[in-house]
């Protein structure tokens, strides 16, 4: 696989950490896997980023490790809402695994839990948007995205899929049979 930058979007619970494991790290899991891993979500897959979790120290890392040609790296950034910069100006080694994708073969992949936080500096290096439900403001989103009407159509079809559904996390109960159906329903979006 060429590399490829991937931006997983969804609310607490809805499953992103799920789906970086079932279709990035389980079939790419061979490959070596550098994972900002603030909350130690990932720990059936062996992490090659072994130094004090810290966003400088990750993104050392991968530059030494995961930027020359042919690297063939899974870069997961977990919680990336937390040091990705809305206004711009992103830090240049972040910038260097999104520009050089194709020539890392990396495969990379931003975690956020709102439409509304993905700078457009990021945006125009997406290869996909996956989608799951997110608690942003409907008409906020509509303004954000109105450009791009494959992101807002799917957006506005995860959120009417979803509205009503509950799963509580700790127990692993649906509180009804669509909720089952729909609270992990997401879409995929290719750029």
């Amino acid at each position: 696989m060429t590399g490829k930058v991937f931006v997983i979007i969804a609310r607490k619970g809805a499953g992103k950490s799920s789906f970086i494991e079932r279709k990035i790290l389980k079939p790419w899991g061979f490959r070596a896997n550098y994972i900002y891993n603030v909350n130690n979500e990932y720990n059936d897959y062996v992490n090659a980023f072994t130094e004090t979790n810290t966003k400088e120290n990750f993104l050392n890392v991968i530059e030494r490790e995961a930027s020359h040609p042919g690297a063939s790296s899974n870069i997961i950034f977990e919680e990336a809402t937390s040091y990705i910069r809305m206004q711009g100006g992103q830090d240049g080694r972040l910038l260097n695994q999104l520009v050089r994708t194709f020539h890392t073969r990396n495969i990379v992949v931003f975690v956020f839990h709102s439409m509304l936080v993905i700078p457009k500096d990021l945006r125009s290096n997406i290869d996909f948007w996956i989608i799951f439900q997110t608690q942003d403001d409907e008409e906020e989103v509509k303004k954000f995205y109105k450009g791009r009407r494959d992101i807002l159509n799917a957006f506005l079809d995860v959120r009417e899929k979803t509205k009503g559904t509950y799963f509580d996390r700790d127990k692993k109960i649906y509180a009804d049979a669509r909720s089952k159906k729909f609270w992990h329903y997401y879409r995929v979006i290719a750029a």
